[in-house]
């Protein structure tokens, strides 16, 4: 059985199925398919850069190359830090009671890259978290699918449509913007630069 989104808020606890919103389910999906003379349907596969192995689609992503060209499996792969000490994954989230922050200012929720939306369908739902996302307020706690080496954050929001979740990770970078007015261009002061006659022209 699937597991659950979990959280609790004020001791209440809620749970949640979903299933990924994408732009297959809101539009449709078309597929354009490459036939041979025969009117088979053909697969693509990556050609080595010497022309010795043809290795079909998904097969890349079975295993790296090191700097020596030797094969490396995706499950001998560890992460490190700076320094180049391992770093501990962090378990997944699902079917664990996370806490709610909020609620939180909408503009939480712009400050994070949001890569993925949920279609929520409660299973059980506390009275305060239900009236607080029928008003219209935003909440948010720590989410993983699966362990991993980075915590996203999801974010609870409802409308008329019904209640989703937005999956995103905080910027790496600081936004950056102009606290002061450009330094004058030269030429700036010449009292002839703002006299144009466009008859001249």
């Amino acid at each position: 059985m699937a597991k659950s989104i979990a959280v609790r808020l004020g001791g209440e606890s809620s749970s949640f199925a979903f299933a990924k919103l994408d732009r297959e389910r809101l539009y449709g999906r078309k597929e354009r398919q490459v036939v041979d003379d025969e009117g088979k349907r053909c697969a693509s596969a990556w050609l080595s850069t010497d022309g010795a192995a043809l290795v079909p689609s998904g097969g890349l992503a079975m295993l790296y190359v090191d700097e020596s060209f030797g094969t490396v499996e995706r499950s001998a792969l560890q992460a490190v830090d700076d320094q180049g000490a391992e770093v501990a994954q962090l378990p997944a989230t699902l079917g664990v009671e996370q806490e709610l922050e909020g609620p939180l200012p909408p503009s939480r929720v712009l400050d994070h890259a949001v890569h993925s939306v949920y279609v929520l369908t409660p299973e059980t739902i506390g009275a305060t978290l239900a009236a607080e996302l029928k008003a219209g307020k935003v909440y948010g706690c720590p989410y993983n699918f699966r362990d991993d080496y980075t915590r996203q954050m999801l974010f609870l929001v409802a409308n008329e449509a019904g209640t989703f979740a937005l999956l995103g990770t905080a910027p790496a970078f600081a936004m950056v913007r102009r606290d002061a007015a450009p330094p004058a261009a030269a030429g700036d002061g010449d009292e002839m630069s703002d006299d144009l006659d466009f008859s001249m022209m």
